[in-house]
């Protein structure tokens, strides 16, 4: 194994080897001198000697000479080439972290299969006095073993490990790989990241950087071919002779590097094959497959799939087909208000599609609390509000209706409105002056706001607010968008067991040009969608978001307590709708439903869910850049990895310190050599002389 220095300019110390030496050629035993006084006048004749001088305690000198050679190779700090990983040398005990990704990508041809026998690897390779630990991730990180388990364990829990249909993301996995590497006393500290290193699970600006002394491995088990996949669907309803179809289109997708023809691409309803076609597909290119248009009379599962391939997982889109839902809309106006008024409002809703929605006007000197039986929305539209129409709306919000408010020049702060507003009602703001202020504070994580969270979803700070109501809010409201002076402009809050919601300026071009603006339609849209609950019951979902089970618990027949959630794997778990339980993680892909406790399949709700899209994307990122990057330090610092590790020239010769193991040798030799030395000048030394000795 080959050998290098840190400091090789302390092995001129070796020249150090010629001290024992010296010492050992010129050290004489001396005798005592004993003058006689008769021969003091004696002439001294000199006399000369030839005497070879030679090394008589070989063992001595051999153990001086060692322990000044040991002592300058430990001060030029030695360095084995050959040590692996940067591992501890001299039997130190190791700890290492395996992170193994188990994503969907990871299902790609023999990508698990080279997963496994990699981390069966590390596992065989731990000593008697190592620990490891199991952590597989995809887009969160789970601990399958203690952190000090032996290979046993972790050989027997790697054999239970399966890949998932999540998505990938490296930020979790080594997050927790490093907080249980810095609670570990253990002088070899090492993380193991295998993966096929899928591009869209890397941000590298939420990389979580190891502590220094601690180093990653990266095993890269990717590669292969191409790709196909089913991205999505668009369903279209048309009524044909009196009888309603579904016009079903898929949006397939080739993410490989070469074209591929003839791909079969199938419509099956209720488990049925409905329909086939067959695309042609360019490499790196999505085309859109329509099927023709079936008659449906009530609500089935649906999917778009294509032939199987080297991923199956990808392969199908689930969704809902049934007959098209109307949604009906209450709107309230003031009894005067002319068309020019509210022509804006009803054209937006009666553009929606999906679903539809039936508009009803009614004065709101007529509101009362009949027509608001069984309806999902009230839109107020700057109306004033009498007692009895008060009333009506109160205990419809309260027995779980919902209400939008929109406040104009007609609003009056009366004492029924205000009872249904937690907040302190002022005069209008006039932004004329100034050219109208902009709605630019806008809470983009709620699900009345999200959709416009990504770009080129709508923009809101073209549209121009020129007046607007003063609205101070107390602590039970939730404000969702502010204008530029930081007054309220969109704000929640729940009253009952149901919501409102108030946009503090009209609707119309009197006010604002906000109606004139791409914005407006998907707006209405949304939030009348978002009272109703439309997104949260049917809607279809990706694997890792979370299911509300509280509007999926008021949709469902008897549901007046726990509901259980059956999974696509046939696994049912209880929860409670209206308590911790009513947020639900959904983990596979397929068909979720959620029934009444002891309720059969068709008393509950079907929840379609899909495989994240950018999973499909197999492109990868490079491994060293990954680990580099991990194992970059607190400080910083750039550890190039390379092959299947490569620390820095310090970092190696800090962990293997073989200097310290020199050195206790030195002392050892030390004492060894003195405790001879000792013994062989006791046995060397003579009894003096007698008087009588001396005279002869």
């Amino acid at each position: 194994m080959p050998i290098s220095f840190l400091t090789p300019l302390f092995l001129a110390g070796l020249i150090a080897l010629a001290v024992p030496i010296v010492i050992h050629l010129t050290d004489r035993e001396r005798r005592d001198v004993v003058r006689f006084p008769s021969l003091m006048f004696v002439r001294r004749i000199p006399h000369k000697t030839v005497r070879r001088q030679r090394i008589r305690h070989w063992l001595v000198f051999a153990m001086r000479a060692a322990a000044v050679a040991l002592l300058a190779v430990a001060f030029a700090r030695p360095l084995l080439e050959g040590a692996p990983g940067g591992a501890a040398m001299g039997g130190a005990a190791r700890h290492v972290v395996i992170l193994l990704d188990r994503s969907l990508s990871m299902g790609y041809g023999d990508r698990w299969a080279r997963a496994v026998g990699a981390a069966r690897e590390v596992i065989d390779g731990l000593g008697d006095d190592d620990r490891g630990m199991l952590v597989a991730f995809a887009e969160q990180a789970e601990a399958l073993t203690p952190p000090d388990a032996d290979a046993v364990v972790l050989r027997a829990t790697l054999d239970g490990v399966r890949p998932s249909d999540g998505g990938t993301r490296f930020g979790p996995a080594v997050q927790m790989a490093g907080q249980i590497l810095d609670a570990s006393d253990r002088q070899g500290r090492e993380v193991v990241l295998i993966s096929d290193f899928q591009r869209t699970g890397w941000n590298a600006d939420e990389v979580v950087r190891l502590s220094p002394g601690i180093s990653l491995e990266p095993v890269d088990v990717g590669g292969g071919g191409g790709n196909r996949a089913v991205l999505g669907v668009e369903v279209d309803h048309e009524l044909r002779d009196g009888v309603e179809r579904v016009a079903v289109a898929g949006r397939v997708a080739n993410l490989g590097d070469r074209a591929v023809g003839d791909v079969r691409v199938e419509l099956v309803l209720d488990g049925q094959v409905a329909a086939t076609q067959a695309v042609t597909l360019a490499a790196r290119t999505t085309a859109t497959v329509a099927f023709p248009a079936h008659p449906v009379t009530r609500t089935v599962r649906a999917m778009v799939r294509l032939a199987p391939d080297s991923l199956p997982a990808d392969d199908a889109f689930h969704f809902l087909a049934g007959p098209q839902r109307t949604v009906p809309v209450l709107l309230v106006e003031h009894p005067s208000a002319g068309a020019a008024e509210t022509v804006y409002l009803r054209r937006a809703l009666e553009v929606g599609d999906d679903p539809p929605f039936r508009v009803d006007r009614v004065p709101a000197g007529r509101l009362a609390p009949e027509p608001l039986q069984g309806l999902p929305a009230v839109i107020v539209n700057d109306a004033p509000l009498g007692d009895a129409a008060g009333r009506a709306l109160r205990a419809f919000v309260e027995g779980g209706g919902r209400v939008l408010l929109v406040f104009g020049r007609r609003t009056v702060a009366t004492r029924p409105l205000r009872a249904l507003v937690p907040a302190a009602l002022g005069p209008a703001v006039d932004r004329l002056a100034d050219r109208g202020g902009t709605m630019s504070q806008l809470d983009y994580d709620h699900p009345a706001l999200e959709l416009f969270r990504a770009p080129r979803t709508g923009d809101f700070t073209t549209a121009r607010f020129f007046r607007y109501r003063r609205v101070t809010p107390d602590t039970l409201a939730t404000v969702l968008a502010r204008f530029d002076d930081g007054a309220p402009a969109l704000l929640e809050w729940e009253i009952g067991a149901g919501r409102v919601l108030l946009l503090t300026t009209g609707l119309d071009t009197e006010w604002n040009d906000l109606a004139l603006q791409p914005v407006f339609v998907p707006l209405v849209h949304r939030l009348v969608r978002y009272l109703r609950d439309d997104d949260d019951r049917t809607a279809v979902l990706t694997v890792g978001h979370v299911l509300d089970l509280a509007p999926v618990a008021d949709s469902v027949a008897g549901a007046g307590g726990e509901l259980v959630v059956e999974t696509p794997a046939g696994a049912r778990e209880v929860a409670d709708p209206r308590g911790a339980g009513r947020l639900f993680a959904v983990r596979e892909r397929g068909f979720y439903v959620v029934r009444p406790l002891g309720g059969g399949v068709r008393d509950g709700v079907t929840v379609p869910v899909n495989v994240d899209p950018r999973e499909s994307d197999l492109a990868a990122v490079d491994a060293d850049e990954v680990a580099g990057a991990a194992a970059a330090g607190a400080a910083g610092e750039r550890r190039a990895v390379a092959g299947s590790l490569a620390l820095s020239t310090e970092e190696r010769e800090r962990r293997q310190a073989l200097w310290w193991y020199l050195v206790v040798g030195v002392l050892l030799l030390f004492l060894g050599e003195s405790v001879i030395a000792n013994r062989l000048s006791r046995g060397s030394s003579r009894p003096p002389l007698s008087q009588g000795e001396r005279a002869r």
